[in-house]
């Protein structure tokens, strides 16, 4: 390998060795120097890529090590350097030589994007989220034969095509009426045509073209779905996870991006898994889509109350079937399709989902969980209990199964193994339930014990890790968008200089902080309360008839996710032994995630909401609760 970096048996046989030797660190530098050795120079958009990351192993079959034993940098690095001339001479004649940026031959391609994929799989498995994004996006541009600047000059292409500016005219059924930020709907039909449109010959990927035909083809192509897959999976995490989101560099900028890259995956390859992440997408858009006319799903399935053909809760469903199609067994698109099932109404088609994904995996955490608050949303608790348990024994750190079984057991007053914690010196929650249901107190032995114990510490760690929510989105831009529109709610857009740039050092104080996130959108509730007031005092006071235009609300920051609550919901915490500022923290939580979705709901209209008249002669006041149901713990 080193006299001949190219010499791909040596590298192949080199990289398996050291992943069965737990070696996967040193995996990923022996890649790294091939890279190195043979890229040519001409790429200089992506000589960034390859910018130190950490040594990473693959998930499934290697183990990480700490140490790196071999260090290719320096004296090392030269000594790459001369086989490259040789290379050129003996390859730089044929057809499609460098095609994918490396000096190699153009039948080869297949075999340096599956070492840059490789690389990908390994650096994912160790954390190195932003390395292992840029790995898998180099690998599609391999495939592509470097026709694209970047996976988004990719994503812009692949909306084109799909959509009315640069679609052939003859294809009038991909037409589209949507604004280009709006997501691009497909089917699943329409989504398998992509490659085919976007790539000339019949969806031939130009950096493949010389790949010899067969078993090399094949599994090219399906190296390139999987990197498309892995890539738009990676986006899709960090959409949900602000964390995640600032630990990648090149983020796409929307929902309809992600869309584009799992749609060229799946016309690469049709995948079960591939379809499952897209219904997972396309079920948390929630506007009905301008092109529900265009966009027919099967005419054979039936239509499902409350469910708007085209929408994307529609297209979803038709997704996981399509997936199912394919994989009659795939545990987890029955479990999603149960979870959607469910969001729809559809509580015993989705206990029926949740059966088959047991089924098809007995220890499958997820769809046990699911299973369980299923049933006991039916009023079967003895059978959520089971199910929950079954949960923990697969996976003890669930935090959704083990909160649940804890409150399960307490709503049949099963308190055996029930346990608690040392609250205020053990003033508080003083009499702990051992496992064999006999009574113990906390200040005889000092620590915490059972389910109460492990609810009380998940509870910590999401509030924790709740904190960070929303950290790095006031930044450039941002920040001063957030405060014109504050300014503009509050006053018209009439504050001084002085006030504009106190406020403008006041919120930049907050970027890169602890709860960043939290503090946008409750300035955010405020400054609505501030523009109703202004409606109010100009309608109402000085008997101004204005448009709502001048009444703006402020908008969600694009990058700021709605946050995820804690397990524990407000309701049931009076049944947790959870210190005041725990349960004021876990409120605030969901208050925060009501906020937020109801914020970027579709029919949230632009202006605040009109103010309504003053009292006449008094203002009534009501109470209405969201929790529908019989309460889960009323008996007690």
């Amino acid at each position: 390998m080193k006299l001949r970096p190219s010499y791909f048996e040596a590298v192949e046989h080199l990289i398996g060795l050291l992943c069965g030797d737990h070696r996967g660190n040193e995996a990923v530098n022996i890649i790294e120097f091939v890279e190195r050795s043979l890229r040519l120079p001409r790429l200089d958009d992506f000589q960034d890529y390859f910018s130190e990351t950490s040594s990473n192993a693959d998930r499934e079959s290697c183990a990480s090590s700490e140490t790196a034993a071999l260090d290719y940098e320096a004296d090392g690095d030269r000594m790459f350097r001369s086989p490259q001339v040789r290379e050129n001479e003996d390859y730089s004649t044929q057809p499609g030589f460098g095609s994918s940026g490396f000096s190699v031959a153009a039948s080869e391609n297949g075999r340096i994007l599956a070492l840059v994929h490789a690389k990908g799989n390994m650096l994912y498995a160790l954390g190195d989220i932003d390395g292992a994004s840029k790995a898998f996006e180099d690998a599609v541009l391999i495939s592509t034969g470097r026709s694209f600047h970047g996976v988004q000059d990719l994503i812009r292409r692949i909306i084109d095509v799909l959509s009315l500016d640069g679609i052939n005219p003859l294809r009038s059924d991909f037409r589209s009426q949507t604004p280009r930020s709006t997501p691009l709907l497909l089917p699943p039909d329409k989504a398998l045509q992509t490659a085919s449109l976007v790539f000339a010959k019949n969806g031939d990927l130009p950096g493949l073209h010389h790949v010899p035909d067969g078993i090399a083809k094949r599994a090219a192509i399906s190296t390139t779905s999987n990197s498309l897959l892995s890539l738009a999976k990676i986006f899709q995490d960090a959409m949900s996870n602000s964390s995640s989101r600032q630990r990648i560099s090149r983020m796409p900028t929307g929902v309809g991006d992600i869309l584009a890259l799992y749609y060229l995956s799946l016309s690469l390859q049709p995948s079960p898994s591939t379809a499952n992440n897209v219904g997972i997408l396309l079920a948390g858009i929630q506007q009905a889509p301008i092109h529900r006319n265009l966009i027919q799903i099967d005419s054979s399935a039936h239509p499902i109350p409350g469910v708007v053909p085209g929408s994307g809760v529609a297209l979803a469903l038709a997704y996981y079937n399509y997936g199912l199609n394919l994989d009659s067994r795939h545990a987890h698109i029955y479990t999603n399709l149960g979870s959607l099932l469910k969001d729809i109404g559809q509580l015993a088609a989705a206990i029926t989902m949740y059966e088959k994904a047991v089924s098809c995996d007995s220890s499958f955490d997820i769809a046990l969980a699911n299973l369980a608050n299923a049933v006991k949303d039916q009023g079967r608790t003895s059978d959520a209990i089971e199910y929950y348990r079954r949960a923990v024994a697969s996976s003890p750190d669930f935090a959704e199964a083990v909160c649940g079984l804890a409150n399960a057991l307490n709503s049949v007053c099963d308190w055996a193994g029930r346990g608690g914690v040392i609250l205020d010196g053990g003033k508080q929650d003083r009499w702990h339930v051992d496992e064999t249901g006999m009574i113990t107190d906390a200040r005889s032995n000092g620590t915490g014990s059972g389910w109460m114990k492990r609810v009380v510490d998940i509870v910590a760690k999401q509030l924790k890790d709740g904190s960070t929510w929303g950290r790095g989105t006031l930044r450039d831009q941002v920040l001063h968008k957030f405060v014109h529109q504050l300014e503009v709610a509050d006053s018209g857009g009439l504050w001084t200089p002085e006030k504009r740039t106190n406020m403008q050092v006041a919120v930049a104080t907050w970027a890169g902080q602890r709860w960043e996130g939290a503090r946008i959108v409750r300035l955010i509730e405020r400054a609505v309360k501030r523009a109703m007031h202004r409606w109010y005092h100009d309608k109402h006071v000085k008997r101004l008839d204005l448009p709502s235009s001048l009444y703006p609300r402020p908008m969600l920051p694009n990058s700021l996710t709605v946050p995820s609550a804690p397990t524990v919901l407000p309701f049931h915490t009076f049944t947790c032994p959870l210190s005041a500022k725990d349960i004021r923290m876990i409120s605030q939580r969901n208050a925060l995630r009501i906020s937020c979705s109801t914020l970027r709901a579709p029919w949230m209209p632009g202006p605040v909401f009109s103010p309504p008249s003053p009292p006449s002669p008094h203002l009534n006041i009501g109470y209405v609760s969201s929790d529908f149901n019989n309460h889960p713990l009323a008996h007690l």
